[in-house]
């Protein structure tokens, strides 16, 4: 989809959980990475991240997914790259095409308008504020927070995303409290039929 086509509570909504300084930095944020081990060693585990929704991208398309330290200065430096060459909204937008947001038959859900088809049958423009909020939730964990399998559980962190945006002055009190009684809707989707849906992904991947 193309980054005007995006509702801007969508955008909204994946920036605050995601990476709220996004427009400010220049591909690494060493706020967010202070802030996020700050968070973690006060709850003792890991609760949140302090990757760039540019360095998300760059872990996605151009490397491994390996946890070393030599994949996180390459991801740091190509991440750099990226925001020299390209325009932010750029970088968004492939972001949001990219990001890996569950499974839907045996296929992986790419991308927000897969994504709004999938688990609401509409296309992205049309979501509503709850949808919205549900969506930017699942990127931390698609099948934990996925509302076909994990309904309770993706309603809480909707709901954490919600609140993350009216604290932010992205949508009104009003709005909020609206957004919160609703319940979560989302489609059930007919397998595809398909045999190893994970090595089948890896194939198209490699295509």
């Amino acid at each position: 989809v193309r980054l005007p086509d995006v509702p801007q509570l969508l955008r909204d909504a994946v920036l605050v959980t995601e990476d709220v300084r996004f427009y400010e930095h220049g591909g690494v944020d060493p706020r967010g990475i202070v802030r996020a081990l700050w968070t973690n060693v006060r709850k003792g585990r890991v609760a949140e991240g302090g990757s760039t929704i540019t360095q998300q991208l760059v872990k996605s398309r151009l490397l491994n997914p390996e946890r070393t330290l030599a994949r996180k200065i390459n991801e740091a430096l190509l991440s750099t790259v990226l925001e020299w060459r390209y325009r932010k909204d750029q970088i968004l937008e492939a972001y949001l095409n990219e990001i890996y947001l569950g499974q839907s038959g045996g296929s992986a859900v790419r991308g927000v308008g897969a994504a709004s088809r999938a688990y609401f049958g509409k296309e992205v423009h049309q979501l509503s504020l709850t949808e919205a909020a549900l969506l930017a939730g699942m990127i931390r964990g698609p099948n934990n927070y996925s509302p076909v399998g994990n309904p309770e559980r993706a309603r809480e962190r909707r709901d954490v995303v919600l609140t993350r945006m009216r604290d932010l002055g992205k949508i009104s009190e009003a709005d909020y409290r609206r957004a919160r009684r609703e319940p979560v809707r989302a489609r059930t989707t007919p397998a595809n039929g398909l045999m190893a849906p994970y090595f089948v992904d890896y194939v198209r991947a490699e295509l």
